[in-house]
């Protein structure tokens, strides 16, 4: 018998109602103890409990289901008060929330002191079974999970020093290791992570207090070796300032446009050393016109504007980058680019030490790192993949992900695809469609943007080498049922293939302009390597 009086075999006959994930382990829970020790509180919520699923309840007799119909409930905010449930129980459901910190946030502010969250959600070499979004088998995943990286996301949203990690575990109970990547799983395929919410301690705020820092005039640096690497690191004394300083701002023009009064004072930061800068070739003029840098090498990894589609490979480009620098050794590299997606750049530049934007947790090879703000999901942007599944066409055929477009003759305003029709809340985004030819060329198709069944177009455009392939959109509401329409264009001679489309959201300025974060960022750094090492001292 349970706590609340329920005896095991009436829950067992319960547990045959619950969503399709958490049926699947309702018994073991039921037999283990898992369900007496976690789930048989009187206060449980059960979150987006409904799934995909009519007819189905919440996971205990007397948990209360929260779905988007539940009254007073808006999808973020739950209408019950702090403190007030024993636990709050969401089985895959995380997975599908942009704004995760919101969401852990909020279910953790209304659990007891001695409560619990309770949360499952897929495993990505389990269930996924793949490297990168987009999921092959649920297309909404906005995420992929392992254990480290859900229990990462749970300690950015809920601070460390109010819960403790009660079970964490690989669910793999049945799984069918013998099915391949291609085809749905089989078995349990999940990650169970259950923290318990607990009292600050007395000493929480002596260690959430920011370490201060003494400083002095100058610091040498002195090499070591970073663990499993060739390149050494410098640690910080107080005799010499760094020698030699390689910036990277490998950026398009724009960019390179709001970063000159930051290079500008270069030689200010770090007075006697040898400068370098490394950027696109369309900004090197005006490199040399700053009179800052005693050299300035070329290397240009992205467009001189910022393209509409398309991604750069930069692994690839790297061992390029290797040979322009022939094996030089660095005191300071510092990546100036304000998104992440160059910051691999500075793992593979033998320097003693590394500044740039992002967290360390993802980053590790930052010695000097400038998170980036997380900004509210009101005020990010995003991205937005609709895959192929979510499109039909009056020609061609689906091959798994893919939808082929066989080379012929299609009429003018004959409508040869149209999907996905998903729902996107109001902004500016960039819509691209993930639209090759047999040779990787993107064909010359038209296309529009409807909602409304159709009825009212909100945007068209062309695709194709010439014109590109991105579109805006400005939508001033809400929309349900945005559908994308590709048109024939008299005569097609190559068979083409659609993977998606993508829609990017562009988040408004909430917060720091990239030229004040990138100040930011060198002052940081100026500041780091010229401290004595500090050690904190807790007031």
């Amino acid at each position: 018998m349970t706590k609340d009086g329920v005896f095991s075999e009436e829950l067992a006959s319960w547990g045959k109602m619950v969503g399709e994930e958490a049926r699947k382990n309702f018994d073991f829970w039921l037999n283990s103890g898992i369900y007496e020790k976690y789930l048989s509180g009187s206060n449980v919520l059960d979150i987006g409990f409904d799934g995909y699923i009519d007819g189905v309840q919440p996971i205990t007799p007397k948990a209360i289901g929260v779905g988007l119909n539940y009254p007073d409930y808006d999808g973020k905010t739950l209408p019950f008060p702090d403190e007030s449930q024993d636990t709050v129980f969401a089985s895959h459901c995380l997975e599908h929330i942009d704004d995760y910190r919101g969401a852990l946030t909020e279910w953790f502010r209304v659990v007891k002191i001695g409560g619990h969250l309770f949360i499952t959600v897929p495993h990505q070499f389990l269930y996924e079974k793949r490297i990168i979004i987009p999921s092959k088998f649920n297309a909404d995943h906005r995420r992929f999970y392992t254990s480290a990286s859900l229990l990462r996301e749970v300690e950015e949203a809920i601070d460390p020093l109010q819960f403790r990690v009660r079970h964490l575990e690989d669910n793999d109970r049945g799984f069918d290791y013998s099915i391949p990547p291609d085809e749905h799983s089989v078995g349990c395929y999940e990650i169970i992570l259950i923290i318990e919410k607990i009292a600050s301690p007395p000493y929480a705020d002596a260690i959430n207090s920011p370490p201060t820092f003494r400083t002095a005039s100058a610091a040498e640096f002195i090499s070591a070796q970073r663990p499993g690497q060739d390149f050494p690191v410098m640690k910080i004394s107080s005799r010499n300032a760094p020698q030699s300083v390689i910036i990277f701002k490998m950026d398009h023009l724009g960019d390179f446009i709001a970063a000159k009064p930051v290079l500008a004072k270069a030689r200010q930061a770090f007075p006697g050393a040898t400068l370098t800068l490394v950027c696109g070739h369309w900004n090197v003029d005006a490199a040399r016109k700053l009179e800052q840098f005693d050299e300035i090498i070329e290397f240009s990894l992205f467009a001189r504007y910022s393209p509409v589609n398309g991604t750069i490979d930069i692994v690839q480009r790297l061992e390029e980058l290797r040979l322009l620098l022939n094996g030089r050794v660095f005191d300071l590299a510092v990546d100036l680019r304000v998104d992440a997606d160059s910051r691999v750049v500075l793992k593979h530049v033998n320097a003693a030490v590394r500044a740039g934007f992002g967290h360390k947790n993802l980053f590790p090879y930052l010695d000097i790192s400038l998170p980036l703000v997380s900004s509210t999901k009101e005020r990010c942007s995003d991205l937005i993949f609709a895959d192929a599944r979510r499109f039909e066409g009056a020609v061609g055929k689906h091959l798994g992900h893919t939808l082929e477009i066989p080379a012929d003759r299609y009429p003018r305003g004959l409508t040869i695809v149209w999907g996905p029709y998903c729902h996107l809340s109001k902004g500016e985004y960039l819509i691209s469609l993930v639209l090759a030819d047999e040779e990787g060329k993107c064909p010359p198709f038209d296309y529009d943007v409807t909602c409304r069944g159709g009825n009212l177009r909100l945007a068209y455009g062309s695709c194709g080498e010439v014109t590109g392939d991105g579109l805006l959109l400005i939508l001033d509401e809400d929309v349900d049922d945005l559908e994308v329409r590709i048109w024939g264009k008299d005569e097609h001679s190559k068979t083409s293939y659609i993977r998606g489309c993508t829609f990017t959201k562009f988040g408004k300025m909430g917060g720091a302009h990239q030229t004040e974060m990138m100040a930011m960022l060198m002052a940081l750094t100026e500041h780091r390597v010229r401290a004595q090492p500090f050690e904190e001292q807790i007031a």
